[in-house]
């Protein structure tokens, strides 16, 4: 097992009750498995929802963190529906790399021109 992860969370443009739902009954069972293999820097990456991600995601992230520590899990979503995949490998990294950041929703990119 690899001491760090990225999970992908592809929601597809749910609304937040049914989005919720898929997160909560497909994809958190893989984040706790993650923890309980030994994985200690978790980030989930979320597809884009919109410029506010919904407020269960960041409650979520929040949660698992405290349940998972001392590993730390955190996610990161693009800030526009084409990601910008170079921030979005950033955001990765800096949440990887910081050992002190755990239970965080990061926004990667930039919101709209000019």
């Amino acid at each position: 097992m690899s001491d760090e992860a990225v999970l992908e969370i592809e929601l597809a443009g749910a609304d937040p009750l049914a989005a919720a739902a898929v997160f909560h009954q497909h994809h958190l069972p893989q984040a706790v498995a993650l923890v309980a293999e030994g994985c200690r820097s978790i980030v989930l990456r979320f597809d884009h929802a919109e410029p506010k991600p919904h407020r269960w995601r960041e409650e979520a992230i929040a949660a698992l963190a405290r349940a998972a520590a001392p590993a730390r899990v955190n996610a990161v979503a693009p800030a526009l529906a084409a990601p910008d995949e170079d921030a979005m490998r950033a955001a990765i990294a800096f949440l990887h790399a910081n050992g002190g950041v755990t239970g965080q929703l990061l926004i990667a990119g930039t919101l709209g021109g000019g």
